[in-house]
């Protein structure tokens, strides 16, 4: 897998709390909370956490992404049981691994993974927030997520508890496919429709990267946006 990310602080930030990491095989994202230095600290953390376990490995599955982010959660975790002025933080995490053409996958929070197959755009995260759980319970429709006042309200974090709930999976790939991971800066403001249609208008990565950049800060930019592209060989 071939891989290129970016990322940037938003219009009306002052601190970009967003990190990523691309690794010879595998890609993060995080986007942190929790106030002054906080959220930095947090994705930072559990970027390093993660990156350090995950490019020792000699085989990868679902149960060793379930472990590498629980161990990712406690060091948060301890850090803000050492240093009180620190509680409240934590983080997203998206983690995509590359195996061939098997993808291996977990989230925490609502930074997203996405396949782009065939023309189409899938989301394979979901999102661990209020306005999805709102929309699971049939109270809220899709159309009327991105204004939402809670948008930004999760439901899960790593490091914010002791012990974290993480979804993983796998998924079966095919050569050509692309994968996306982003922070809400983009699937925020941006509608899937909309990323899909880049997708298919641009064939290179780069440039696609900045034609998703482009349309966060035509909107405004009023989030941090880290983005991420894999191509399968």
């Amino acid at each position: 897998m071939k891989s290129i990310g970016m990322s940037k602080i938003g219009l009306v930030r002052q601190r970009n709390e967003d990190r990523f990491y691309i690794g010879e095989s595998f890609c993060i994202v995080t986007d942190g909370m929790g106030g002054y230095k906080g959220g930095e600290i947090a994705s930072t953390l559990v970027v390093d956490t993660l990156a350090e376990d995950m490019q020792n490995w000699q085989t990868v599955s679902v149960e060793a992404l379930r472990q590498a982010m629980a161990k990712a959660n406690t060091a948060v975790f301890e850090r803000v049981q050492a240093t009180p002025a620190l509680e409240g933080m934590g983080t997203t995490a998206v983690v995509a691994y590359v195996v061939g053409t098997t993808l291996y996958w977990a989230n925490v929070g609502d930074s997203r993974l996405y396949v782009f197959h065939e023309g189409q755009l899938t989301q394979i995260s979901t999102d661990h927030s209020m306005v999805q759980a709102l929309y699971d319970a049939g109270e809220l429709q899709a159309d009327d997520m991105l204004q939402h006042p809670q948008r930004n309200v999760l439901t899960r974090a790593v490091g914010v508890g002791p012990t974290v709930d993480i979804d993983a999976g796998v998924e079966e790939l095919a050569p050509g496919d692309r994968i996306l991971l982003c922070s809400d800066g983009l699937t925020g403001y941006i509608e899937q429709a909309v990323i899909e249609e880049a997708f298919r208008n641009e064939a290179k990565d780069d440039r696609l990267l900045e034609d998703l950049m482009t349309l966060v800060y035509d909107q405004g930019a009023r989030d941090n946006v880290t983005i991420v592209i894999g191509s399968i060989d």
